[in-house]
């Protein structure tokens, strides 16, 4: 995994502050895929069956399909399909046969079953928003649009990489 940036020439209070947000952001980014995997471990999963938990929880209305979660993810519908496998079997989730078009499946969570998660996401977010609390409207605005701008280039990026493994594949 490469980290390389275009060096930068002369140290200012700017680069200084730019190269401590590179190293948080790494430093986030890390511990936020440990601490979902120590969660989804703490049921029996790994990190990427409780992501699609969530993915399939946010969905669309009318339902989420294993097609839209290999888009979604840029995994194989057979990464996918071993995925549900896992989720269904712990009862987390069932496949529902569309009732207007037989050949469609939407997968459904079932909120009962997951229980055993909520306490630990709750956790998290209690002790997150505890510490936005200290923060003025002003500042939480700005890290909002921070975090937007962020996810969007997240997305943008993930889209890329997801279209270059397709690529290959194919």
């Amino acid at each position: 995994m490469s980290t390389a940036r275009k060096p930068i020439a002369k140290k200012t209070a700017r680069s200084d502050l730019l190269a401590r947000l590179w190293e948080l952001g790494r430093t986030m980014s890390t511990q936020t895929v440990f601490l979902h995997q120590a969660i989804a471990q703490s049921v029996g999963l790994n990190a990427t069956d409780t992501k699609c938990v969530d993915l399939i929880l946010r969905g669309p209305a009318a339902g989420v399909t294993a097609g839209w979660l290999s888009d979604m993810t840029g995994l194989t519908t057979g990464a996918i399909t071993h995925i549900l496998d896992r989720l269904e079997k712990r009862k987390f989730i069932s496949r529902v046969r569309d009732a207007d078009d037989r050949r469609k499946v939407f997968v459904r969570a079932h909120l009962e079953n997951l229980a055993p998660l909520f306490p630990k996401y709750e956790a998290i977010g209690n002790a997150y928003m505890d510490l936005v609390e200290q923060y003025s409207d002003e500042e939480l605005r700005l890290i909002c649009t921070y975090l937007e701008k962020t996810s969007e280039q997240s997305a943008q990026q993930l889209a890329k990489v997801i279209a270059s493994n397709r690529a290959k594949r194919n």
